[in-house]
């Protein structure tokens, strides 16, 4: 049996200078997976000239991508389907996870919507086995009646399987966090503890959060030969006991690691002490979502922070040598006054490194269900926080302008403008 794992990805405006470029994490569980079950797989993934291998001829075709490529997947089961008829297609992934009823079409023969490396494993013997019952859970199966919808299945732990690396090592130089390289991407929870309005992660297992282990994380970033390890979890710590936990199990192992991760205002100001402890254990870089500096409009995303904490997060950070991207959203409704307060913010605080989104209602969001009567255009490749999905007060003209406008300032950080210059590399 040979399985074919593709990456599905739609480019956006910023694709020319690819700021971010990572492997496939995802990819690489499955591919750990069927390694184990002695399966040969292939990973399909275009960005990095991974094309599909010629002269092979794929059992199974497993297709994954984010909310945007929606369409460019049923696309590319139907190319897929045209050119190897026998092959059983599988969509899946994070956007499939909460939206398999996008993807029941005739040219996608199952919708994998489980969290479940051990439920994927046991789809792929049924269909080694030619077995044709249905599963029950975690997947949708297309038959000649139409589909049989399996109930949304949740885990309760961490399954213990690491992914395969062969795939980072193959294109370690190309990886990227903007100035940083060879970056190995980690992922240790599942879902999110906290319930924005505008998360889709927190929907994810049932809204089942699962906490990381440490002690493994890591435990994996020591087998890695990586600069950087990006830990892709919602949030990195959100309690105290946690972050002590990391400090703890860091210094018992003398681990000597770079890290990047996702942790809250609130939380960087209300264990600031453990800060120069989190700093010597590893953490190099913090992602921190501030996403407005008015707090009406946290409120509005059920984001319980406090705008007026945010100033002395970043000016903590600066103080233990701990780098930020600091995140943002602006709302479509933002007029030329709302802009400015954003830009003085970021002046004023002397921010070197952000992120600005438009506000985009994703699928089965709380946002989603209360603005989707209210959308303008609901093309999933739309859908990238670069684009007006809802009508802006603002002429479009005069919004995108302010909007890109704000970028500008980007220019004057030293990070950016290495990262510019060693574009090439």
């Amino acid at each position: 049996m040979i399985v074919f794992l593709e990456k599905v990805r739609v480019k956006t405006i910023f694709s020319i200078i690819d700021p971010v470029k990572v492997e496939p994490l995802e990819l690489c569980y499955l591919k750990s997976v069927l390694n184990n079950m002695n399966i040969d797989s292939y990973i399909v993934d275009r960005m990095f000239g991974f094309n599909p291998p010629k002269d092979v001829t794929p059992d199974i075709i497993v297709l994954t991508g984010y909310n945007t490529a929606e369409n460019e997947i049923i696309i590319r089961s139907e190319t897929y389907k045209k050119k190897y008829p026998e092959a059983k297609i599988i969509a899946g992934g994070v956007h499939v996870q909460e939206n398999a009823e996008y993807f029941r079409v005739n040219t996608i023969d199952y919708i994998f919507h489980s969290v479940s490396l051990n439920t994927f494993k046991i789809l792929i013997e049924k269909i080694n086995n030619n077995d044709k019952i249905p599963l029950n859970y975690g997947v949708d199966s297309r038959n000649k009646d139409g589909w049989h919808l399996g109930e949304k299945e949740s885990i309760y732990e961490y399954e213990n399987i690491k992914p395969d690396r062969d795939f980072f090592y193959a294109v370690k130089s190309k990886l990227k966090y903007l100035d940083k390289r060879n970056v190995a991407l980690i992922k240790s929870s599942v879902g999110c503890p906290y319930r924005c309005s505008f998360c889709y992660c927190k929907l994810l297992n049932n809204k089942r959060f699962i906490a990381a282990d440490y002690e493994k994380m890591i435990e994996e970033m020591e087998t890695i030969d990586a600069d950087y390890y990006w830990v892709v979890d919602d949030v990195l710590f959100s309690t105290r006991d946690e972050a002590l936990k990391f400090i703890e199990i860091a210094e018992k192992r003398k681990s000597n690691l770079n890290i990047i991760g996702y942790l809250r205002a609130d939380f960087i100001c209300r264990e600031k002490d453990l800060l120069r402890k989190l700093r010597n254990a590893g953490i190099r870089e913090v992602i921190t979502g501030f996403e407005a500096t008015i707090n009406q409009e946290l409120k509005d995303y059920n984001k319980t922070t406090d705008a007026a904490d945010y100033p002395l997060a970043i000016s903590l950070l600066k103080e233990n040598h701990i780098e930020l991207t600091a995140l943002f959203m602006v709302k479509p409704g933002y007029g030329l006054k709302d802009f400015n307060i954003l830009r003085e913010f970021i002046k004023a605080n002397k921010i070197d490194v952000y992120t600005i989104s438009i506000m985009t209602p994703i699928k089965k969001t709380k946002l989603y269900e209360e603005l989707e009567e209210l959308l303008i255009d609901k093309r999933p490749e739309r859908y990238d926080f670069l684009h007006l999905v809802l009508k802006p007060k603002l002429p479009k003209l005069i919004f995108y302008a302010l909007f890109y406008g704000l970028h500008i300032r980007l220019l004057r950080s030293k990070r950016i403008r290495k990262f510019l210059l060693d574009m090439d590399r």
